[in-house]
């Protein structure tokens, strides 16, 4: 199979054009016979073909079809595959729907073998269909009483192979990853609500991409997009339960016909290239859609792939038969196992070659592991996190390692943390060349206006400055105020607890609702905003926060697929209302910031002071203000070439008279923004200072010297 070496994925289906062969491969540790089950259609009938898999060096199986029995150049092909090993012996008398050859339905090892259920390839590029399609009860795919008796070839989900043309994406010129402003937003959610005929589909999501370029979005960050099936465990509408990594949700597509989804998506990445806009997916590697047991039985499992080809090499499992579950999610992916490894490598590199430029890693923790087992070890040189960029390196991939240079190749972004187990917090313990969501940095935005008796100034400092505390200096912060992990940026600022409706949900969000004062909501909002756009680091935004999206105080919207999380972009654009007054302020913002490359350099700290509100420089030594909850001025000089700006920021309910830095010679300071003016959103230095000014309760301004 030395072909095989030319396709840049380790295991799979390639079509090899010397041969017109279609070769496959598959890694199983602990499989003792494979057989490969070949199907015309995907669902009704029995395989057409099986053939028996051979086994070489580094547990990978094998074989190869003549295409002219297949014919995958001008129709797909469905396949599957039936997997023996220690806990279910090869019989040669093996028949489907029976259990000769059945030992055990897991054993101490961890192995869940069962070969009456057809399991679909992890690297399959297209899945046919989903369970809950041909079984919404998932009876067919357990473990449980008979059910592991059943043979579900006819039904399963089987993987999909067509050889189609391949649609050619624009590319963007490198730009330093310091210059994206990211946008956080549901693919469905973008354009359910827009007046189009392809609305909530990838290519509905690319006719959006003007609009997305209009509001100064740089890098849209799509929720999931792999194939996850929403019915498993009640319902699921984030997508965070993926079934493939290489397989795209077949929902969100326009044209749902077998073959085309890869290219509607390629698609839709050009429309968005050629706006300048960059693509960024967010990757579930902590955890997949599979194998939760049903009802904390350890006889009882859910099987559809990995767990069907080798159990214990995909997951973390105990001798007892459970799951560990670090997730949160019903089980852990072993991404310590060489075989794992190259499953998440690969389809990293095969995203890269679509055209995505950027991946955000849920619960990314999970790549800094590097023990195969239960016990959680961190912070290893063996682990997946730490060898990422060399292992992409050896496909073809390079990785941003440097976010203040225009690098060509892809950026990493962690969300450090899983959701338990030991030292799951890992903020900023990842390598240099990943980029991480900052909790910190959220926090502390939503503390300045919702609880500013527990920030100090030292803690505003930090969050300006990057957090250099955590990321030693390196700049590496995502900063950001909400996500889709939490209350919508309105909702935190109108809403002192979670709806009743939110399923989960956190009760610790920081939130208030300003006993109702429209005038000091809009003001944090846009203070809120502000320190958000002008701190060091890369900011995010849930796209819908800049038309001020509501959920009606749900802060765990997974599970809803209705107006709960679809866009009202009508409410954004209609002018003279709250909503476009934040969209206008916000674009005007992210304008300012373009404007001023000093929010984006690398000496951005090195031209900063501090000051007290009688204008004079705050001195590092003077810990009675550094460390004071209770002192109600911050301000901010940052000394730009061409100009300085001035952010004052007050934390007081009352009007408070500020002095501003003593002017250059022949300089005078112009107001140029303030939070609390209702209309003045502009960011337009217009209004001459003499050296005094009048901040509103709890008011920011910004005041640039020319």
């Amino acid at each position: 199979m030395e072909n095989f070496q030319t396709n840049p994925m380790s295991y799979g289906v390639k079509y090899n054009e010397e041969e017109k062969t279609v070769e496959f491969r598959l890694f199983s540790k602990n499989a003792t016979k494979v057989l490969l089950c070949i199907f015309d259609k995907p669902q009704g009938e029995e395989a057409i073909m099986t053939l028996n898999m051979e086994k070489g060096e580094n547990n990978i199986w094998q074989t190869k079809v003549k295409d002219y029995i297949l014919n995958c150049t001008k129709k797909p092909f469905f396949y599957g595959y039936r997997v023996f090993g220690p806990n279910w012996d090869y019989d040669e008398n093996f028949v489907a729907g029976t259990d000769i050859g059945f030992k055990s339905k897991f054993d101490e090892k961890g192995n869940r073998f069962d070969p009456n259920k057809i399991a679909y390839d992890p690297y399959s590029t297209e899945i046919s269909h989903l369970p809950s399609d041909v079984n919404p009860g998932f009876n067919m795919f357990r473990s449980g009483s008979n059910f592991h008796i059943t043979d579900n070839a006819k039904w399963a989900p089987k993987s999909v192979f067509f050889k189609a043309p391949k649609f050619r994406v624009s590319k963007i010129s490198p730009r330093p990853f310091m210059d994206e402003i990211i946008g956080e937003v549901h693919i469905k959610d973008l354009t359910q609500n827009a007046n189009i005929v392809e609305n909530g589909t990838y290519k509905g999501a690319g006719k959006f991409a003007k609009n997305i370029k209009n509001l100064g979005i740089t890098m849209v960050e799509f929720l999931p997009l792999n194939e996850f099936d929403a019915k498993q465990n009640g319902y699921n509408y984030w997508g965070y339960m993926p079934l493939g990594y290489f397989s795209l949700a077949r929902r969100y597509a326009y044209d749902k016909s077998y073959g085309n989804l890869i290219n509607e998506f390629r698609m839709m990445i050009d429309e968005f290239h050629k706006n300048g806009i960059k693509v960024c997916m967010d990757m579930v590697y902590n955890h997949t859609g599979e194998a939760g047991l049903v009802n904390h039985n350890t006889n009882d499992a859910i099987l559809l792939s990995y767990a069907l080809i080798d159990n214990a090499s995909y997951y973390k499992v105990f001798k007892n038969g459970y799951y560990r579950s670090n997730s949160g999610c019903g089980n852990d992916f072993n991404v310590s196992v060489d075989g794992v490894m190259d499953l998440v490598v690969d389809s990293l590199a095969y995203w890269a070659n679509q055209g995505v430029d950027a991946f955000r890693f849920d619960l990314a923790a999970a790549l800094l592991e590097c023990g195969a087992g239960c016990e959680e070890i961190y912070n290893s040189f063996e682990s997946l996190a730490h060898n990422l960029k060399t292992k992409l390196k050896e496909k073809g991939i390079n990785v941003v390692d440097n976010f203040a240079q225009a690098q060509e190749g892809i950026v990493l972004i962690a969300e450090p943390w899983t959701c338990g187990g030991r030292d799951c917090y890992q903020l900023g313990n990842f390598p240099d060349f990943w980029a991480e969501w900052n909790d910190i940095s959220r926090d502390t935005i939503r503390k300045i206006t919702l609880k500013p008796t527990e920030v100090t100034p030292r803690q505003m400092r930090e969050i300006f400055e990057g957090t250099p505390s955590r990321f030693k200096g390196i700049n590496k912060s995502v900063n950001y105020i909400a996500s889709h992990d939490g209350f919508t940026l309105f909702d935190l600022n109108n809403f002192t607890r979670k709806s009743q409706s939110t399923s989960g949900g956190s009760d610790w969000e920081i939130c208030g609702d300003y006993r109702g004062n429209q005038y000091r909501q809009e003001n944090a909002i846009k203070k809120q905003l502000a320190f958000l756009m002008l701190s060091y680091g890369i900011p995010m935004l849930q796209i819908g926060d800049i038309i001020m999206h509501t959920k009606n105080g749900n802060n765990n919207s997974y599970n809803k697929d209705d107006a709960t999380n679809y866009l009202n972009w009508a409410k954004g654009i209609k002018p003279n209302t709250f909503e476009n007054r934040i969209m206008e302020y916000t674009r005007n913002l992210i304008k300012f910031r373009n404007e001023n490359p000093i929010f984006k350099s690398n000496d951005f700290v090195k031209n900063l002071t501090y000051h007290y509100d009688n204008g004079q420089i705050a001195q590092n030594d003077n810990d009675g203000y550094w460390n004071n909850c209770f002192d109600l001025f911050f301000g901010i000089l940052i000394n730009a070439e061409d100009k300085r700006i001035y952010i004052a920021l007050s934390k007081s309910e009352g009007k408070m008279l500020i002095t501003l830095p003593e002017n250059k010679e022949n300089k005078f300071w112009y107001s140029c923004v303030d939070t609390s003016i209702y209309d003045n959103i502009e960011f337009s230095a217009k209004n001459y200072i003499e050296s005094k000014y009048t901040l509103n309760p709890e008011a920011m301004a910004i005041f640039i010297e020319r």
